[in-house]
């Protein structure tokens, strides 16, 4: 994945390469209209703030956009289906360079774009979703506790082991360069679901009867699954359909419309298919499979 030195575009460069990397971590008021969120129907990550704005009820309070599908060597892009609504910028490291001209890192979603400042207040998936879900319920009409006191440590435990071993995993299987490192990422991603599975033999959530914030980190790699992992990961091990109780739960919270809402399969198979070429090098987009739900 290319990155931005010093404010300039490298496309040879991966993260790893830098010797630092920016962050933005502002405070982030909560304030009706200040905010808008860049975010990417595409990326698991970007659906988890994305899940808790739809799922809370706070579209009148914090506005949202997506990124195109279809990502090249330049990064992340917007198109007339899916411009920036701000500035008309052509791609978002733009944004990153109009918040700090010589940003040195990562260009990724989600974006937090604080509209006051002409900032970014962050592009931390994981904080930016806690920070909404526990700060903003005042605004939201869906008033959920979505981190109820008694189980916040265990939601921030659980959702640690949910990126650790779920959701960044899943990406282990895809990119591996070779057969152990494969074998070695596609046992731990199953072995975990395997463990979910059990889980949700006896509870209809991750913490029990109520929908919290690990569900929704969860669901993200769930809806992704069939319509791409299976096939462009290769982490076909089993079938999302094999985990019975796993494959119950993802079926209940997409009974949830503000849940459903937030899904486009077309968009994140365009994506996947289209944009990792050193997987797909000729960019097809498979017609299939069919989504039964």
């Amino acid at each position: 994945m290319a990155v931005l030195e010093k404010g300039i575009w490298n496309e040879q460069k991966e993260i790893a390469d830098l010797s630092f990397e920016d962050s933005f971590n502002s405070h982030i008021e909560s304030t009706a209209g200040r905010y808008h969120l860049y975010m990417s129907y595409a990326c698991p990550f970007a659906h988890r703030p994305l899940l808790v704005i739809n799922y809370l009820g706070l579209n009148d309070a914090i506005s949202f956009s997506s990124v195109a599908a279809k990502r090249y060597s330049d990064g992340w892009l917007f198109d007339d289906q899916n411009p920036d609504p701000i500035y008309e910028q052509q791609n978002l490291a733009a944004l990153y360079l109009r918040a700090k001209a010589d940003y040195t890192g990562r260009v990724t979603v989600p974006v937090l774009w604080d509209r006051l400042n002409n900032t970014i207040a962050s592009n931390d998936s994981s904080n930016l979703a806690m920070e909404l879900a526990t700060n903003w319920l005042s605004m939201a009409t869906n008033k959920v506790e979505l981190v109820p006191s008694n189980l916040k440590g265990d939601i921030e435990r659980l959702n640690s082991w949910l990126h650790q071993n779920v959701n960044r995993k899943v990406y282990h299987v895809g990119f591996a360069k070779s057969q152990h490192e494969y074998d070695s990422a596609n046992d731990t991603l199953f072995n975990a679901l395997t463990e979910l599975d059990e889980t949700l033999s006896k509870s209809n959530y991750l913490h029990g009867s109520v929908i919290t914030l690990s569900d929704l980190f969860l669901l993200p790699t769930l809806v992704r699954f069939e319509a791409v992992y299976e096939v462009h990961f290769k982490a076909n091990k089993k079938p999302l359909k094999a985990f019975t109780h796993l494959y119950r739960y993802m079926l209940d919270l997409l009974n949830v419309e503000s849940i459903r809402a937030t899904i486009e399969i077309e968009h994140m198979k365009e994506h996947y298919y289209f944009s990792h070429a050193h997987i797909n090098p000729h960019r097809i987009i498979p017609a299939g499979p069919e989504i039964t739900w």
